[in-house]
């Protein structure tokens, strides 16, 4: 590809329903430039049906996000037959922002489902391997279905090494307070639904563009469970028991447990430590990426995250 047609396209991060910061970056990008999108249109934001909208009428590339991925699954059950899932009432996934966002519109519900459908795992341009989740290290599969889930949740982690000369992957899901930037990768997922940046990368000159969110998209936020609040090494090893984050809990008004109380918890109790985190996984206290985050790739391997 000429080297003025490569530069003519940038690569857009996770919006999460950022209607009006997507339109802000738009305008610092030179006028019919070619947009590609890593997914996670929607969810979080206030606006993930006009997110789409504007995504599919003005004809963007767009791969599938692990939040599209929700939507296809859970959205029809939540709105047409009143069946619900974490997606459609756990404040964690966002999910609740963007039904409200679709309210009485069933006819956008739809139109937006059978396009998210058909969105692709990945785009390739010349070197360029664009992605959702981080997935350089499955590149050699990317026409094996069998890697879907990898292609959508895959996360980098500060150190991780993978050998491909082939390509450089352009990702997003990880969320960064800065694009993170290796020797064939880029991370370009900057939190823009939290209050951050989002973020566009020109190929060929690898050109970073960013503006800060627009306070009408989104004030979502998520409350953490931190040590100040749950004080490991003053608590007892049955007390985790009790950090269920649901309307039943001491914590109810919490969302999430944060990774410094279950690095605590690993440190305070070790091996004893390190196999209650699967069980806070199994009461739905965590999700599986912190796990990952506090013992590594090999220590859940063998698990079927």
């Amino acid at each position: 590809m000429k080297k003025e047609e490569l530069e003519n396209i940038f690569v857009i991060g996770d919006v999460h329903g950022c209607y009006y910061t997507l339109l802000s970056l738009i305008k610092l990008l030179p006028h019919g430039a070619e947009l590609i999108f890593v997914g996670d249109l929607c969810d979080k934001g206030n606006f993930s049906k006009d997110v789409l909208n504007f995504v599919i009428d003005k004809g963007y590339k767009c791969v599938k996000g692990n939040h599209e991925h929700l939507f296809e699954k859970y959205i029809l059950d939540a709105l047409e037959k009143d069946i619900h899932s974490p997606w459609s009432t756990d404040k964690r996934y966002g999910g609740l922002e963007c039904i409200r966002s679709y309210k009485g519109d069933m006819q956008s519900v739809k139109k937006h489902l059978a396009w998210i459908k058909t969105l692709p795992m990945y785009i390739q341009i010349d070197k360029y391997f664009i992605t959702h989740g981080f997935a350089l290290a499955y590149y050699e599969y990317r026409e094996n279905k069998a890697y879907y889930n990898d292609f959508l949740l895959n996360r980098y982690y500060e150190g991780d090494t993978v050998s491909n000369t082939e390509v450089v992957n352009i990702f997003g899901h990880c969320m960064y307070d800065e694009v993170v930037k290796g020797e064939n990768f880029y991370g370009i997922e900057t939190g823009c639904s939290y209050g951050k940046k989002l973020t566009a990368l020109q190929l060929g000159s690898e050109k970073i563009y960013q503006v800060p969110m627009d306070a009408r998209d989104s004030d979502y936020k998520v409350e953490t469970i931190t040590l100040k609040e749950y004080d490991v090494y003053a608590e007892s090893f049955e007390s985790i028991q009790t950090l269920v984050v649901d309307e039943t809990s001491k914590y109810a008004k919490y969302d999430i447990i944060a990774n410094e109380v279950l690095e605590a918890i690993v440190q305070k109790y070790g091996e004893r430590g390190k196999k209650e985190l699967f069980n806070m996984h199994k009461r739905a206290q965590i999700f599986p990426k912190q796990i990952k985050k506090i013992l590594g790739h090999e220590a859940v391997k063998d698990f079927n995250f």
